[in-house]
C-alpha cells in the first residue's frame, strides 16, 4: 500500500509552492511509508527519481496554452492512477487537474483536497480572457465542486482561504488551517560565507519572492525611494524567482526612482542561499497589494514565515493573511497595503530603531517556534492523513 501526492507544480523549484509540496510529501513518508508524487516537470528533469520512499513521476511536456498542459496533464494522472487502483491508502490533490481524474479512477479511495487556490479564483488576475469564456468557468466550477464535496478533508494555509471555501458552500467542520512550514534550516544559526558578497557591506533589507504585480514589489521600491535619503548605508536586495518577463518593469521602476546604486535586483537561491540571505539582512519585506488573489483568495506567505524562523523581523502588509500570523509591534511591524508614506516610516524605523529591531526578531523567532517549525506541523499534518484515512471519504 502507498499514498498519493497530485501537484499541477514543477517541483522542485524557487518558490514557495515546492517548499509547501516537499513538506506535504515528508509528512506523507514519516505517517504511512512509500508515497508516489506526480507533478509537472521541465524537459531537463528527469521523468522518473526515486528519493528514499519518494517516488516521483514528472508530466514534462511542454504547452504554451494553459488549458492544454492542464487536460494533458489530467490524462497523464488518470493513467498513472489507474496503475495504482486498489493500492492507496490516502492520496492527497492541489487541484481539480488532478483531483478530478483521481476521483474518476479510484472510487471509494480516502483523499484530502488541498487548495491552495481555485482555478476560477485565479483566472480573474492572470488569465483575464480565459475568465470572460462563461462555458469553461461552470466546468471549471463543476469539477472544483466535485473535488471539494468528495474530498475527506479539506486543507488550507489561510483562514480567509477557508472563508471564501465556506462561502461556496463547504462546511467549515470539514476546513482545517494549518500554515506553511519552515524548513530547519531557516532556524540554524548563521554559518558559512555569504551567497551573496555585496551584503557583507551596508545594511540591507530584502524581498524575496516572485514579481507579480500582487506581490507589490514596485510599491516597496516607491517607498525606499522616499526612505533611503534619510537611511544612509541602506540597501535593498530583491530576490527574485528569475522570470525576464517579470523582472523587466521593475528594473525600470529601479531607473526611474534612480536607486540603481542602492537596489540589487539577484535571480533565485536555492533553500540554503535563501537562509544564508536571512541571516544577514536586518529585516524583510512582504508588501502584498490589496487585491483578491490576496485579500478573498488569501495565502501564507513563504517567505514571511522563513524570515521569521530566522529571526529577521518583518514589515508586512496590513491584511488579514499577514496579520493572521504575525502580531504588529511584537514579531514585525504592518503597514498599509500600497501605502508609501506608511511604509517608508516603518522602513526606517527597523534602520534606526536597533533596540525595536533585536525585539521584534526575538518575538518573530518565538512565534516561528510555536507556529511553523517542522515538529509542529508534521504533527498536525500527520493528524490529517491518519483521519482521512482511517474514516474514508465518501
Amino acid at each position: 500500500m502507498k499514498t498519493l501526492y497530485i501537484a499541477f507544480d514543477i517541483f522542485p523549484r524557487a518558490k514557495g509552492s515546492s517548499s509547501h509540496i516537499a513538506s506535504m510529501v515528508t509528512a506523507l513518508e514519516r505517517t504511512f511509508g512509500a508515497v508516489e508524487l506526480i507533478c509537472l516537470g521541465t524537459p531537463e528533469m528527469p521523468a522518473y527519481q526515486r528519493e528514499g520512499g519518494i517516488e516521483i513521476y514528472r508530466f514534462r511536456k511542454l504547452h504554451r496554452d494553459l488549458l492544454a498542459r492542464a487536460t494533458a496533464f489530467a490524462q497523464f494522472v488518470a493513467q498513472r492512477v489507474h496503475s495504482l487502483r486498489g493500492s492507496l491508502t490516502l492520496s492527497v490533490f492541489r487541484d481539480p487537474w488532478g483531483g478530478y481524474p483521481l476521483l474518476r479512477a479510484t472510487p471509494g479511495c480516502p483523499v484530502i483536497f488541498e487548495v491552495n487556490a481555485l482555478p476560477t479564483w485565479e483566472l480573474g488576475y492572470s488569465r483575464p480572457a480565459l475568465a470572460a469564456n462563461a462555458a469553461l468557468r461552470a466546468k471549471l466550477g463543476d469539477m472544483e465542486r466535485r473535488c471539494l464535496r468528495e474530498a475527506a478533508r479539506v486543507l488550507c494555509v489561510s483562514s480567509v482561504t477557508r472563508d471564501a471555501l465556506a462561502g461556496l458552500g463547504v462546511h467549515r467542520a470539514k476546513i482545517d488551517v494549518i500554515p506553511n512550514e519552515a524548513r530547519d534550516l531557516f532556524f540554524a544559526p548563521p554559518g558559512g560565507p555569504s551567497p551573496i558578497p555585496a551584503l557583507d557591506s551596508g545594511k540591507w533589507f530584502a524581498y524575496i519572492g516572485s514579481l507579480q504585480s500582487w506581490q507589490g514589489v514596485e510599491a516597496i521600491i516607491d517607498a525606499f525611494a522616499l526612505a533611503a535619503p534619510d537611511c544612509e548605508d541602506s540597501r535593498m536586495l530583491i530576490l527574485h524567482s528569475g522570470q525576464a518577463r517579470l523582472a523587466r518593469p521593475v528594473e525600470r521602476a529601479i531607473a526611474r526612482r534612480q536607486l540603481g546604486g542602492r537596489i540589487l535586483l539577484h535571480p533565485p537561491l536555492d533553500p540554503e542561499g535563501v537562509a544564508g540571505v536571512l541571516q544577514r539582512v536586518r529585516f524583510t519585506v512582504v508588501p502584498l497589494a490589496d487585491t483578491p488573489r490576496n485579500t478573498v483568495q488569501g495565502c501564507c506567505p513563504v517567505k514571511m514565515i522563513e524570515s521569521m524562523a530566522a529571526a529577521a523581523p518583518v514589515i508586512a502588509s496590513d491584511l488579514a493573511v499577514c496579520r493572521e500570523w504575525l502580531q504588529d509591534g511584537t514579531e514585525g511591524l504592518l503597514a498599509a497595503p500600497g501605502g508609501t508614506r506608511d511604509w517608508a516610516l516603518a522602513i526606517r524605523r527597523l534602520m534606526r530603531d536597533e533596540p525595536l529591531r533585536r525585539s521584534l526578531s526575538q518575538g518573530a523567532r518565538r512565534r516561528a517556534e510555536a507556529c511553523f517549525a517542522p515538529p509542529v506541523i508534521q504533527r498536525q499534518l500527520e493528524q490529517q492523513f491518519l483521519t482521512a484515512a482511517g474514516g474514508g471519504n465518501r
